[in-house]
Formats: C-alpha cells, sequence, structure tokens
C-alpha cells in the first residue's frame, strides 16, 4: 500500500493525485510491520534519511488563530482570545503554541500580531 507524502492517506492503486488532500502523488511505501505492531498504523519519513518507520495511527488537524480570525475583528483583544479557544476547546481544539510575529504594513511600518497554533486528534 502506498500513502500520500503531504496528507498521509492511503492511496488508490495507480492514483496521480491524493483523493484526500488533492496533492500530486509523492507516495511514501508503508514500512514493513514488526511482529508486535499493529498493521492499521500509519508510517513517519523522515526527510534527513530517507527512511520509513511505523508511527502510530492517530491523525491530527491544525489551526492558526491570528488577529485576521473572526473572533477579533483585527483587534487584539485578550478576553476575546480567551473566548475564542475556550469555543475551540469545547470543539476538542488544545493550544500547542503561542507566538507573535511582526508583520510588514505598506502603511507606517510593520506590525505585531499574535499567532496562536491549536492542534486536535481527528
Amino acid at each position: 500500500m502506498m500513502y500520500c507524502g503531504n496528507c498521509g492517506a492511503a492511496l488508490a492503486d495507480g492514483a496521480q493525485v491524493c483523493g484526500n488532500c488533492g496533492v500530486p502523488i509523492a507516495p511514501i511505501p508503508q514500512a514493513q510491520p514488526q511482529a508486535a505492531q499493529n498493521n492499521s498504523q500509519g508510517v513517519n519519513f523522515d526527510f534527513n534519511t530517507n527512511t520509513v518507520s511505523a508511527s502510530s495511527s492517530k491523525r491530527y488537524q491544525y489551526k492558526v488563530l491570528s488577529q485576521k480570525d473572526k473572533w477579533f475583528s483585527g483587534k487584539f483583544d485578550p478576553m476575546m482570545l480567551e473566548q475564542a479557544m475556550n469555543a475551540y476547546a469545547d470543539q476538542g481544539w488544545r493550544v500547542i503554541g503561542c507566538a507573535t510575529a511582526d508583520i510588514a504594513s505598506g502603511f507606517g511600518g510593520a506590525r505585531q500580531e499574535f499567532i496562536t497554533i491549536l492542534e486536535r486528534e481527528v
């Protein structure tokens, strides 16, 4: 069985495009399971060594919140961020990272914008 190099979805034999994410196929061969491993596991690909290894079958989805998100209308407000994170937490999302980024602007130079990264198992 072959897997999409972009999203990890199983590919139909002879597929030219991933049926899950739509990316042209860059397949990764499935690792040969060891005796104690479950055959339903996915794969990890190490680009440094070009090796494939078995991974857990867990899949994750990610979301990035910024001031451009519908919650904030372009203005940072800590109370709105708290409400947004609690609303997403109710949907199974969890915060895995926060940062600020300098964003170049055509009007008056750069501005800082917050970025919050959320993850949930799918």
